[in-house]
């Protein structure tokens, strides 16, 4: 994410890409900030990318030219450009953090701190934004992935021009940028290594927008003199329109693909022909624009914070007009920090080299530090009484740890004969939720109990049918979506002609939408909160309910709910039942449990281990 200028190293001004920086900030920032109709905002992010490889590139491109590569110059410039901004945002962030985020959001964002201050928060986001991933809207370093992307790509392509420069000038460079470029291109369609996540986040997948740029500089002499100037005024037209139109277009995508090349091409298209007196350029040229395109660097780092941290101390989602208040802010925050921030750490001649070493180092040590303890201290989880049962008596966060104890329930075989009422429960976490509740309420006390979590979508190997054979109940449970529930029918359909009575299907729940803002409130008034579901929570349910027997789907949230199916936060002892909203604590499986092993949605299985010959715990292996 290159800082916007009056000039770059060796390069001459061209205000045009101002403005195709204005074009991309803004689509982020609008997209970031939920305005539906730009649903492609986030390809903002690839244009930055084409930019900067094209800026970056010319600018090697020059030194090696005129001998005065220096890869220790070009760093410094780096530094002078990206750190000073991003240090201040990440400084004013952990304040902020500290007082508003509870144990796991402040963990998560202790471990962005330091994904952000080494460069490698893209890698850190796509370790942690899993399925206990603190939701993207409550990260305020979420958007610094990208800058970990750039300087991933700037640790090896100098590299990279240097050695290849030396092997065949300015046509080996050429031909080494386009091989990286390409590879990077195969590995984005493939989705290489780590499938659509990895592809979002991982500098493999991403490379061939930054190379694209690498190309566009190198390639932009001969095909600018290849142009008329009538025909180069019309690609640069073209490519505003290719840059400009997914925005409005793209949506249903998790990271770039086959359809980011329109984009990716039209910004070349741009940077190649564009000029300022053509049709394109005047446009991208104009006062607005270049203004917004001067400042969009600080505006890319202020507005996830500022939108993060509304978003955190607000009960339920800003709405669209709250988010619409929150964009002056953010231009004016970013037009502070590019006039005392940016502009000063990059002139040389108002801030020394030495100087700027020595802050931005201390600055990275300090804010590293931080992130550490934050992250090593679990959030400082034993310090919330309403979290910590009393099992806690380090630095740790058992949440995510007593999810997982029920793995050990995995693949335990069903016995053919009926000792014990024999449950088999296929699901995920949630899955897992279900069994802590029945060990916590005693619904499992005569039960021989059994889980398979993985998602075949309906396949079933022989061990799984031999189990579904010899199991008195079969209980799906999951983190059900609206969108992907044909394969619940299809896992449905294929257990065969069993009973639907033996089938229980245990619908989505959820506990509050923003945890960290009931924090916030007087004790008393907290303890006593009720909190509406979602509207995924209700959709997914409600999709459920009209998809299933009557018998076969368990509603608790219905169960939960009061009559306005509002459920309680605590339990009546103070407990989170669930603090990040989906997944149960340890009381929070008690109290949840309780209600629901003995609600008549659950009677079936409760009248089959009452009327069980043995009382015996279930098999723990």
């Amino acid at each position: 994410m290159s800082a916007g200028g009056r000039a770059s190293h060796g390069i001459a001004y061209r205000p045009e890409i101002d403005g195709l920086r204005a074009i991309a900030v803004v689509a982020v920032i609008l997209y970031h900030a939920g305005f539906g109709w730009l649903p492609g905002g986030v390809l903002g992010v690839d244009i930055f990318f084409v930019i900067s490889g094209y800026l970056i590139t010319g600018i090697l491109t020059k030194d090696l030219e005129a001998g005065e590569f220096l890869l220790w110059r070009f760093y410094e410039r780096r530094i002078r450009r990206i750190l000073p901004a991003l240090l201040l945002v990440t400084a004013l962030c952990v304040p902020l953090a500290w007082r508003v985020m509870l144990p796991d959001d402040l963990e998560n964002f202790g471990q962005s701190v330091v994904g952000t201050m080494l460069f490698v928060n893209n890698v850190v986001l796509m370790a942690t934004s899993g399925y206990f991933g603190i939701h993207a809207q409550f990260r305020p370093l979420l958007h610094s992935w990208s800058l970990g992307v750039e300087e991933q790509y700037y640790l090896v392509v100098p590299l990279l021009m240097w050695a290849a420069w030396r092997l065949g000038k300015l046509r080996g460079v050429a031909i080494g940028i386009a091989a990286v470029t390409l590879l990077s291109l195969i590995a984005c369609l493939w989705h290489w290594p780590l499938g659509p996540r990895g592809n979002f986040f991982l500098i493999t997948s991403r490379a061939w927008e930054l190379g694209a740029g690498s190309l566009a500089v190198l390639a932009q002499p001969r095909l600018r003199r290849l142009a008329s100037e009538r025909a180069g005024a019309a690609l640069a037209l073209a490519g505003l329109a290719m840059s400009a139109v997914p925005l409005f277009l793209r949506a249903g995508e998790s990271g770039p693909g086959l359809s980011t090349i329109v984009p990716v091409a039209g910004v070349c298209l741009i940077l190649i022909f564009g000029g300022s007196r053509d049709p394109a350029g005047r446009l991208l040229s104009s006062a607005p624009f270049v203004g917004v395109g001067l400042i969009s660097y600080s505006a890319y780092l202020f507005h996830q914070p500022v939108f993060a941290f509304a978003r955190l101390v607000s009960l339920e989602p800003p709405s669209l007009t709250t988010m619409t208040l929150l964009l002056p802010p953010v231009f004016l925050l970013a037009w502070a920090s590019w006039r005392w921030v940016e502009r000063p750490f990059r002139d040389r001649t108002r801030v020394r080299t030495g100087t700027v070493l020595l802050t931005t180092g201390s600055a990275s040590a300090v804010l590293l530090a931080i992130g550490l303890v934050f992250h090593f201290n679990a959030g400082f989880y034993r310090n919330w009484p309403e979290l910590n049962d009393g099992s806690v008596v380090a630095a740790d966060n058992p949440n995510i740890a007593y999810n997982k104890g029920p793995n050990r329930f995995s693949g335990v075989p069903l016995p053919e004969t009926r000792e014990r009422v024999r449950i088999l429960v296929l699901g995920d976490s949630f899955g897992r939720d279900f069994i802590n509740m029945g060990l916590e309420s005693g619904g499992f006390d005569k039960a021989v109990v059994s889980i398979d979590q993985a998602d075949r979508c309906g396949a079933q190997t022989p061990k799984l049918r031999s189990q579904v054979r010899n199991a008195d109940f079969i209980v799906i449970v999951q983190r059900f979506e609206a969108s992907a529930l044909e394969c619940l029918r299809r896992r449905i359909e294929s257990l065969g002609e069993i009973d639907a009575t033996r089938i229980l299907v245990i619908g989505r729940k959820g506990f509050g939408q923003n945890n960290n803002a009931v924090m916030l409130m007087p004790r008393e008034q907290r303890l006593n909160w009720r909190a509406g579901p979602s509207a995924e929570v209700t959709a997914v349910n409600d999709a459920l309910r009209h998809m299933l027997p009557r018998e076969m789907f368990v509603d608790v949230m219905a169960i939960l709910g009061d009559d306005r199916g509002r459920v309680r936060v605590f339990t009546p002892e103070g407990k989170f039942i669930s603090q990040d909203r989906e997944h149960l604590t340890r009381p929070g499986a008690r109290y949840v449990g309780t209600i629901l092993f003995r609600d008549p949605a659950l009677a079936p299985i409760a009248r089959a281990i009452a009327d069980s010959q043995k009382a015996v715990p279930p098999t723990r292996p």
